[in-house]
Formats: structure tokens, C-alpha cells, sequence
């Protein structure tokens, strides 16, 4: 019993469980003895590959110490490429055909730069390439890797980011419930104040924000390009500002006298949880926002008037 009470406190206190730490760390392990062999085999002990590489592969661990994953992962691809000097006519054939397939699961771009370099479509990869052309080609699939771990730090930091803000603004809410019925009783819905309606309006609206930018971050961190992944950062967090107030401007619609002119919704707007609940949809999409603004502006009218004359042609 207490060696596995020693594990689990391990896996709280440590990286030596975390699932990308330990992938490496396996990889990196199991990779230098490897080379170390091949070194000895070719008797390259002072080539400049191999000095380089065993160099490459301490600054893997030191990066790994120090939890930094996605350098580590740049180093070790190095490395290896760099073992690629030593490779003999058949084992550079070899490897040539396993990237040229492994292209297939890279993005266009990608897949035919290394076609190019190493055959062709239609043949394959008929002869060994020379040692930069193989090196050039393993570049850009070790590229689109390490743009991938890339990728899901970026996603999974935001993720985690946004999970914390939903948690603090659940918070509030079960929070600002529990006082708005402690101090205004069971008629809270004819005794809160505007400024009880819009505290509660703004909350409800990053509730619904957050929970349309979890989605959006999720949908969005299978962008090929990392460029677009950080532009959709700023728009995923420009999503809780729109949204909350997106939220406001519907309430403050609903309480004026132009709501009286305009049918938003086929039902009545009355209690609270009634503009709580509009406040939520107003802040998970801005349609509600934009149907309004075209009610006032008068184009949902005009543009209802014309889609009989077009049927008609």
C-alpha cells in the first residue's frame, strides 16, 4: 500500500507522470543509446554530426529539467536529423519511403514539398537521396510536429484560462443569487433595482461568452497554421467583452419604449430569470444582437417585404 501512496504523491509533486513529460523522456532515453552505438560502429567519435548531436541530446535533458517540452522536442529532431550524415545508401532509402508516407498525414503544402524531393506521386521514391535533400525532407515533417505541440499548449493554456474564468463567474452567479433572495425575499422580481438587473445581466452574459469561446477554442486548435491559432486568442477573448455587452444593449432594449414598436421575441419578457436567460444567448451569439439591430434600423421589415416579390419571379 505505501508504494502506491508514494506513486500518487509523486504524480501531485512531480512531472515524472505527466503524460508529455514522460513521452519524452522515454523517447530521449531510449534514443541515445542508440546513437551512442551508432557513433562507436562508425568510429565517428570526432565527427562533427556527432559531437553536435550528443551535444543536442544534453540540451534535450537540460530543457527537460526544466519542463520546457517544446524546446526539448526541437532539440531531439535535430539530433536525429543530424544522424542522418552517417546513414548508409539503404538505410537513407529506407527512411526516405517511410517520410514520403508519413507525408500523407501533413498538411498540402507539406506533402508536396516531400514528394518533390524524394520521388514522385506516381513512382514513389525510386533511389536514395542524397543526405541534405533527406535531411531537407525530414525538416519539414519534424516541423509540422513541433508546430503541433505548439499548437496544443497554445489551445490548452487558453482552454484552462477560460475554464477558470467560467469557474469565477459561477462563482458570482450562485453568489449574487443567493444575495439578491436573502436581502429582496421571494418578490426579488418586482424589488431589484437596474442595478441589480444589470449586474445580473452581465454575468449571465460572460456566462454564456465564456461558454461560446470554449467551444470556439476548441474548434479552432485544429488550425494547421499557428498564426491563425494566436489571431483566434484575441478574437476568443474579444468574444467576452462583445458578449457582455451585446447582453446590456438587449436588456436596456427590452426596458425601453422601442421594444413596444418591434417584436424581438414571440413571448413576454417579465422576470428576472427571463432576462438572465436572453442575456446568456446574447452573450453565446451575437444573431440575437444583429436581429435586434436590424428590427430598430427597420431591415428586418424591409427585407421580409421583399423575399415574397423574389419567390414570386
Amino acid at each position: 500500500m505505501w508504494p502506491r501512496l508514494r506513486i500518487m504523491k509523486q504524480k501531485f509533486t512531480t512531472l515524472e507522470y505527466a503524460p508529455r513529460y514522460s513521452r519524452l523522456k522515454g523517447e530521449l532515453t531510449s534514443y541515445r543509446p542508440l546513437l551512442d552505438r551508432r557513433i562507436a560502429d562508425a568510429n565517428a567519435a570526432s565527427a562533427s554530426w556527432a559531437v553536435q548531436a550528443l551535444k543536442l541530446l544534453d540540451i534535450t535533458e537540460d530543457y527537460l529539467r526544466h519542463n520546457k517540452i517544446d524546446e526539448a522536442w526541437k532539440s531531439l529532431h535535430t539530433a536525429r536529423r543530424l544522424e542522418i550524415h552517417s546513414y548508409s545508401d539503404a538505410e537513407r532509402l529506407a527512411t526516405a519511403k517511410i517520410v514520403f508516407h508519413e507525408a500523407e498525414k501533413l498538411n498540402e503544402w507539406r506533402k508536396e514539398s516531400i514528394i518533390n524531393m524524394l520521388g514522385t506521386k506516381k513512382e514513389g521514391v525510386t533511389q536514395a537521396p542524397d543526405v541534405a535533400t533527406l535531411i531537407k525532407a525530414v525538416e519539414v515533417k519534424d516541423e509540422d510536429y513541433d508546430n503541433q505541440y505548439y499548437r496544443n499548449r497554445l489551445a490548452r493554456n487558453m482552454f484552462w484560462l477560460l475554464s477558470f474564468m467560467l469557474f469565477v463567474v459561477i462563482s458570482c452567479i450562485v453568489l449574487y443569487i443567493a444575495l439578491v433572495i436573502q436581502n429582496l425575499g421571494s418578490d426579488y422580481g418586482n424589488k431589484l433595482s437596474l442595478t441589480g438587473y444589470i449586474i445580473g445581466v452581465v454575468l449571465f452574459g460572460l456566462l454564456g461568452a465564456l461558454t461560446s469561446a470554449i467551444l470556439f477554442t476548441r474548434n479552432t486548435s485544429q488550425s494547421s497554421r499557428i498564426t491563425e491559432l494566436g489571431s483566434s486568442d484575441v478574437i476568443t477573448l474579444s468574444k467576452l467583452f462583445i458578449g457582455a455587452g451585446f447582453s446590456i444593449f438587449i436588456y436596456l432594449l427590452l426596458r425601453s419604449s422601442a421594444s413596444d414598436s418591434i417584436k424581438l421575441f414571440n413571448f413576454t419578457v417579465s422576470t428576472p430569470y427571463d432576462y438572465f436567460a436572453i442575456a446568456f444567448v446574447s452573450g453565446f451569439s451575437e444573431i440575437l444582437a444583429r436581429k435586434a439591430i436590424n428590427l430598430l434600423l427597420g431591415k428586418e421589415t424591409e427585407n421580409s417585404k421583399k423575399k415574397p416579390a423574389g419567390n414570386a419571379v
